[in-house]
């Protein structure tokens, strides 16, 4: 069974209708599953008849495909992967007295940029400063 809407400028109801939100009527309509198919106009990957005698009808299919990484488009970026623990460890200082320092302008991006490593890499040395954080969310707010 499938509920189907009609806006209809009567007042009664008969048998199987019900009016739904807004005054629309709901009409409940038996029809088969290749009836179904044709009416939804969408694509329409099974159908499996219900307990109470209804039709459920699914517009995805049961089981999602298999996706590999042969599949997907190639990435935008490629990030080098950087364990902070090999980074010198005179790299990782600069980073955090920068960062700290001035954080308005040693921005992520700019850092990363300024040592060639991942924007990554920076957020995990150099996390900015709480007061920075307000700052931040206080334009945001305006």
């Amino acid at each position: 069974m499938f509920t189907l809407g009609a806006s209809l400028g009567r007042i009664g109801r008969t048998a199987g209708e019900k009016l739904g939100h807004c005054g629309q009527l709901l009409q409940t309509v038996r029809m088969s599953s290749a009836r179904a198919r044709n009416s939804l106009g969408t694509n329409v990957h099974f159908t499996e008849k219900l307990d109470d005698g209804s039709i459920f009808v699914s517009r995805v299919p049961k089981e999602l495909p298999t996706i590999t990484e042969a599949d997907l488009p190639p990435p935008i970026r490629k990030y080098k992967s950087v364990d902070i623990k090999e980074l010198p460890a005179e790299l990782r200082r600069a980073v955090q007295d920068l960062r700290t320092d001035d954080p308005q302008h040693w921005t992520v991006s700019r850092l990363a940029k300024k040592f060639d490593v991942p924007p990554r890499a920076v957020l995990k040395l150099a996390q900015c400063p709480e007061w920075r954080r307000q700052e931040i969310q206080l334009q945001a707010d305006k």
